[in-house]
Parts: structure tokens; C-alpha cells; sequence
């Protein structure tokens, strides 16, 4: 690859690289290394685009980035009403058999009109169907939004159970309204189809291919919950080797994955990880799968009120978030997994959340900083939260796209003072915390872009508020992408041979046609691919497309 501009580190670019077979063997000028090749090499012009390391999203869920297309898409809806007709069009376009389940994803009911910022209700989603199940989740994943017939299958449509960590929320006459929150939403995700082994395939191969569109090669990806664990291994070891072998010389997809794996039932997954001998890094297909965290949940979401606050909140004064679960379960849990090897990703927004998981990481031994312990999401915070982190050396993995939606409703959740010390990169930037950027897909657009144009801009796609979202917290270009490729490398054990284009790392890189170094800042979100390489093989270009 020669005429590029090459980003090898802060300031500093070449002008060509040269690959064999997977590894980076020479970076340098263009006229240096075209003198050296040998004859018969093969010589790429990068028309003086801008070549990248191949990006590593930190968090996101490929699986369910593969089953969203089968979906009612709900994004961007502003009304209930408009959800009931988009639903009706969706079983009469698909011509889905009565009692057939029907999924939908992407409520938000911030967007909704002034007078219904509310949540569908069962008696709403029964005008989309009396005769299908209808289950939608909100955009954030933690709220389960249900119509009779689903509640009914569930065993709750007149009784409300009491659930750790989750909220059945009831009616007027004092049965299940139809909204579930959190751990609440998992009686009814159990009725979830279950797909077989060539749908999640199909499924994860999609996902794959929308991921490298888009200059993504590495993935730690959220796709199990502990019953599912053999089956998406199984999945992805047939994607990667193309016969299920377990080697890597026939990918069909190449991309690098990191399965972050959870515990649905806590201990019971737990112990059954340890006792099959997994430790975080156990490799099931060298180079391209590999056991990551283990991944827990302290709270919810900040959209739907359930993120744990140490305060009440200001829209919201009579609740404080659901935590997920008690702090000396996490303890126990997290002393438990790091014992046997296992490095933890906790998912924590409110800062009542943040600090339990500080607390239990504090509560290890000290040579358990060595396994890089992290907090996914980390966004409500305050300084002294950040200076634990920082002391303990707790990994943020972040996802700075949340911010494009969420500067919109934190100062009303938080009120000003917490808003101001929230999503706050700069703050970890300036105590040395290590970052590992993402993006939660199918949360947000698996496009890196979207987070490199949030973190630096600190603004939504419509360039508000104007100087962003309190500025003081913005990280420049140069810390976006390095928090993106090599601070996710960090956070997977990989910063020895990914994260960066330097001699002796793999040849993961993305062609650009934006140049993000020097382009205004609200031009980023523009930046298309051209083409993506993985492990040096040839690079496939992108068709064209409007990014998102």
C-alpha cells in the first residue's frame, strides 16, 4: 500500500506499508518501499487516502445487530400510535402466521410528542395484534414492552411477581401494565425463539460483514448469556474456519472476536465457565477467537430511569435506578471469577452502580489489576469516582455515541452538577484512566465514526449545542481513534499485535475517504470507508453507501 497517509501514532504518518502474509513488515515513505519490494509484490495506490488500524469495537452485541434486521425497526418513532402502525405493516408485510412471536427494537419515548412521553402499554401493543405475540424493546436494551398474549405466555398477564433487580409495572386496575424493566424483562425474553445453529450463522455472518463495511476488524462482543455459550462458540468457530475445525486457513468472514460472556443465572454459568477450565484469553481459533470477560450487571439504563443513582433523580424524585443486583452478590461474584482467571466487565451507568463496582474491584488483591477489570458504559460520574479508578487502574469502556442522544435528557435526569462531571473523557484522559472506545451496536451504528465525531465534538448530528455538550471534556482526534483501536486492544490482552500500524503488528487496516486529522470537526460523521484489510488479506472494497 504506498501514496496514503499512513496514522501511526500523535503526529506522526508515513507514506506506504508493506504486508506478508499477516504481519506488518515495513512502514516507511512510498519511494523507500517501492524500491524494495521485490517483483511479482503487489502494489495498492491509495490515492492519498487516509489509512487507519483496523478498528476494535470494545462492547457491542453482533447477534443481536443480525436478528435487529428481522425486526420492526422502532427507531426514531414519535408516537405511540405511530409504533401500533408501523407494527400492523410489519405483520401484514411479512405475512406472520397467527401466534407467531413478533420482535421490535428502538423505542425511545424521549422522542415522543410533549403529551405522551410514555411507554406503550399492553391495551396499546393489542391494537398491533391480539393474535401474535408482541414483545419491543427500548432503544437501551432494559425495557421489555409487552401486549396480552406475550404476558399471558409469560405466566404474569394478571399476576405481578416480585423480581430482584427488575420492576413489573402495573395499571390502574393492578395488573402487569405490559412494561418490564430490567431483570423483569427476562420472564418474557425467555419466550424469545430460539434460533438453530444455521440462523445463527447466517445471523452473525451478517453482522460480521455490516461491522467490516464500516472499518471494524475486531470485536468484543456481548452475544451470550451462559445456556447459549456452546452454540455461539460453535457459530463462530464454523464462521471463522469455514468447516467448524477450529482453524483459521478457510475464514469465510475474517474478523477478529472477543466473546464477552454472561451469567444469566449467576453462579450456575459462572461455575460451569470454571469448571469446562475457560479462562479469559482461551483461545478457540488462533488468531480470530478468543474467551474475553465475564459480564455482570449492576443497573440499567439512563433513558428509562433504571441507571442506580446515589441521589434521586431530578425528573424523577421518588426513584434512584434498580440495581441490578446486590453489592455482596457482585463481590462475591467478580473475587469468584478473578480467582479462577477470569477478567470482568461490569456494566454500570449510574454512579451508585459505578461506585459498587469500584468497591468490589478495591475489595481484590492487588495483583488482580493484573486481569484489567472494567466498567462498561461508566458514564454518571464525579472526580473521586474517577480517582479510584484511576488508582485501581479499572478499564472505561465507553461509548461516546451515546452522548449524541443523551445530552438532550441528562440535565433533566441529573440536573446540572452531576450532568457536568458525566460522560467525562477528558477527566479520564487527564488521570491516565485507560479507555476503550465502542459502541453498543445494535445501541448505536456500529460506524466508528459516530463515537470518533462525539468524543471530539461533544454534539449531536445536528451540531448541538453549539461549543458541545460542557466542552471541557472533549478529547481530540488523535485520543479518539488511539481509545478505538489500541485502548480496545489494551482492554482484550491484544495491544502487542493490534491497535496500531507499526512492523510486526497484523495487517488489520481501514482506507478512508476523509481525512479526520484535519477536516472540521463536524465533517467526521461524513468519513466513508473505501476499502478493509484483515491479517494482510486482500482488500475488500465497500459499495457505496450513505453512512449513518
Amino acid at each position: 500500500m504506498y501514496n496514503a497517509k499512513v496514522y501511526l501514532r500523535r503526529g506522526t504518518f508515513a507514506g506506504a506499508v508493506l504486508v506478508d502474509g499477516d504481519r506488518i513488515v515495513s512502514v516507511g515513505t512510498s519511494e523507500d518501499l517501492l524500491d524494495r519490494v521485490p517483483a511479482g509484490v503487489r502494489k495498492v495506490d491509495a490515492g492519498g487516502a487516509l489509512l487507519l488500524p483496523g478498528f476494535y469495537d470494545s462492547h457491542l452485541h453482533l447477534q443481536e445487530l443480525g436478528r435487529f434486521e428481522r425486526q420492526i425497526n422502532c427507531g426514531g418513532a414519535v408516537s405511540v400510535g405511530e409504533i401500533v402502525g408501523w407494527g400492523r405493516d410489519f405483520i401484514e408485510k411479512n405475512r406472520i402466521p397467527p401466534g407467531k412471536m413478533v420482535l421490535g427494537f428502538g423505542i425511545d419515548q424521549d422522542l415522543f410528542t410533549q403529551s405522551e412521553k410514555r411507554y406503550p402499554t399492553r391495551a396499546d401493543l393489542d391494537k398491533i395484534s391480539a393474535v401474535h405475540p408482541v414483545i419491543l424493546l427500548r432503544v437501551c436494551g432494559h425495557v421489555a414492552l409487552c401486549n396480552s398474549r406475550a404476558l399471558e405466555l409469560a405466566g404474569i398477564a394478571d399476576k405481578v411477581p416480585v423480581i430482584e433487580g427488575g420492576v413489573v409495572e402495573t395499571g390502574e386496575d393492578g395488573r402487569p401494565s405490559g412494561v418490564l424493566k430490567e431483570n423483569a424483562a427476562s420472564l418474557v425474553r425467555a419466550l424469545f425463539p430460539k434460533p438453530s445453529p444455521g440462523d445463527l450463522v447466517l445471523r452473525l455472518e451478517a453482522a460480521m460483514k455490516t461491522a467490516l463495511s464500516y472499518g471494524v476488524t475486531s470485536a468484543a462482543t456481548h452475544d451470550t448469556m451462559g445456556p447459549d455459550f456452546q452454540a455461539v462458540r460453535a457459530a463462530y468457530t464454523q464462521i471463522l474456519t469455514g468447516n467448524g475445525a477450529g482453524t483459521a486457513t478457510e475464514k469465510r468472514v475474517p474478523m477478529r472476536i472477543v466473546m464477552q460472556c454472561g451469567s444469566a443465572d449467576k453462579d450456575r454459568y459462572l461455575d460451569e465457565y470454571i469448571k469446562e477450565g475457560l479462562v479469559t484469553g482461551t483461545v478457540f481459533v488462533k488468531d480470530y477467537l478468543k474467551m474475553g470477560p465475564l459480564k455482570f450487571f449492576a443497573d440499567g439504563s439512563l433513558g428509562s430511569h433504571t441507571a442506580a443513582l446515589r441521589e434521586p433523580y431530578d425528573d424523577s424524585p421518588g426513584s434512584r435506578g434498580v440495581p441490578a443486583m446486590g453489592n455482596a452478590l457482585l463481590k462475591d461474584l467478580v473475587r469468584k471469577a478473578d480467582a479462577a482467571g477470569l477478567q470482568t466487565g461490569i456494566h454500570a451507568i449510574g454512579d451508585a452502580a459505578i461506585e459498587a463496582v469500584i468497591e468490589t474491584f478495591e475489595a481484590l488483591p492487588p495483583e488482580s489489576s493484573r486481569r484489567r477489570h472494567g466498567v462498561i458504559h461508566c458514564q454518571i460520574t464525579d472526580s473521586g469516582l474517577l480517582d479510584r479508578m484511576a488508582r485501581r487502574g479499572v478499564v472505561a469502556i465507553v461509548q461516546p455515541a451515546f452522548l449524541a442522544h443523551d445530552l438532550h435528557i441528562a440535565e433533566k435526569r441529573l440536573g446540572s452538577v452531576r450532568a457536568a462531571t458525566s460522560y467525562a473523557w477528558g477527566s479520564m484522559e487527564k488521570r491516565g484512566i485507560r479507555s476503550a472506545y465502542g459502541t453498543d451496536c445494535p445501541i448505536e451504528h456500529v460506524n466508528p465514526m459516530q463515537g470518533i465525531a462525539a468524543a471530539v465534538t461533544r454534539q449531536d448530528r445536528e451540531g448541538c449545542p453549539e461549543g458541545g455538550f460542557y466542552p471541557e471534556e472533549r478529547v481530540d482526534v488523535a485520543t479518539a481513534v488511539g481509545n478505538y483501536t489500541a485502548g480496545s486492544a489494551y482492554a482484550n490482552f491484544d495491544e502487542t499485535r493490534l491497535g496500531r500500524i507499526k512492523e510486526g503488528y497484523l495487517a488489520d487496516m481501514a482506507l478512508w475517504d476523509t481525512d479526520i486529522f484535519t477536516c472540521p470537526p463536524d465533517a467526521i460523521r461524513q468519513a466513508k470507508t473505501l476499502w478493509t484489510m484483515v491479517g494482510g488479506g486482500y482488500p475488500m472494497p465497500h459499495a457505496k453507501r450513505a453512512q449513518p
